[in-house]
């Protein structure tokens, strides 16, 4: 399906959809139906694999809340693989590469963001000095996953992202949608500068359309305190959403900054809630030993964790009194980083 007549499939689907509803939301909807269109068109010119790839993303996302545009959006059925990958017996690690994620397991120990961005700066190096496109393309993902938790600077995360989008482009580099995503996340919410491609102006479509389909689902979250917590009910407050588990050392290290900041702003408007897919068993295990005066709340069957993409933790989003999405982090966060996320919501 092309892009135009995608968009018109979509506006046709929202005008039948929102006959009977607000102004408010047949605007959404039509900035949905806007926004998936312009995937499509970006998604058409990359290559095929890929292309594949772009689009079931669009569609899954797109199912739950717009299942209609969503069933328009391929060619094919959903239930076929998008991208059918040959297993191939991985290659022996030669010394430099072995060395290279010896020294990237050290990462978490190091006391400083400082320390980790002085070690990040020196694998960057390393990694570019290697002599295979699909072991520089590895090893960088792995570190692109390391490097952004923390405030490590731009230095540090500009050398990542260009490197990663050099390794994407190598001949041979097996480069996968997953691939391109990570580089935008890492553009978009990093707010880094690499080159474009076809590929990658794709993936950062596909974050915009993610994000007004997350706009649109909202929240509704019962809390261990028994409360229900929604978006539209805590408008007028800038709230941030963070997803979380016990098992996860970055989640654990940010959330002290979460409650420092949830107590110092809590009476001028700030609301956290951070959400567990765990048993209520182990949540309360965790917060017997670690109180935070914070609500936490479960979400047992992952509904909200689907309605926002939470593909790794921890993903934290902010929303401003109005409800609307104002900024997103995609690992885990300082407290002064937290601030300025807060303070694009309005925060001050």
């Amino acid at each position: 399906m092309t892009a135009s007549r995608l968009l018109r499939t979509a506006l046709a689907l929202v005008g039948a959809a929102s006959t009977a509803g607000s102004l408010a939301a047949q605007t959404a909807a039509q900035t949905v139906a806007q926004a998936a269109a312009r995937m499509e068109q970006k998604a058409a010119l990359a290559p095929q694999p890929l292309a594949l790839e772009f689009r079931a993303r669009a569609a899954q996302a797109l199912r739950e809340r717009y299942p209609e545009l969503s069933s328009k959006f391929l060619d094919t059925p959903l239930e076929r693989p998008a991208v059918v990958r040959s297993a191939r017996p991985a290659a022996p690690a030669s010394p430099e590469v072995a060395a290279i994620s010896t020294r990237m397991r050290t990462m978490r120990a190091l006391p400083t963001d400082r320390d980790r961005a002085r070690l990040v700066i020196e694998l960057v190096r390393d990694i570019r000095a290697l002599p295979a496109a699909p072991q520089r393309l590895g090893l960088i993902r792995s570190l692109s996953n390391l490097a952004t938790e923390g405030d490590l600077g731009k230095e540090a995360l500009g050398g990542v992202a260009h490197t990663l989008a050099a390794a994407l482009r190598e001949p041979g580099a097996g480069a996968s949608g997953d691939d391109y995503i990570g580089l935008a996340k890492l553009v978009r919410y990093e707010h880094l500068e690499v080159p474009s491609d076809a590929p990658l102006d794709a993936a950062l479509a596909l974050l915009a359309l993610r994000e007004q389909i997350q706009q649109e689902n909202g929240f509704s979250l019962t809390g261990m305190d028994g409360k229900t917590y929604t978006l539209a009910g805590l408008k007028g407050r800038i709230v941030l959403l963070n997803f979380w588990a016990t098992w996860c050392p970055p989640c654990r290290k940010e959330m002290p900054d979460m409650e420092k900041l949830y107590r110092a702003y809590e009476r001028q408007g700030l609301t956290v809630i951070g959400v567990s897919d765990e048993e209520r068993a182990t949540v309360e295990q965790f917060l017997a030993k670690n109180p935070y005066s914070f609500p936490v709340a479960l979400d047992p069957g992952r509904k909200v964790n689907a309605a926002f993409s939470v593909e790794g933790i921890p993903k934290s989003f902010i929303f401003d009194r109005e409800g609307r999405l104002a900024a997103q982090a995609i690992d885990m966060r300082t407290e002064s980083q937290f601030m300025e996320l807060l303070k694009r919501a309005g925060l001050e």
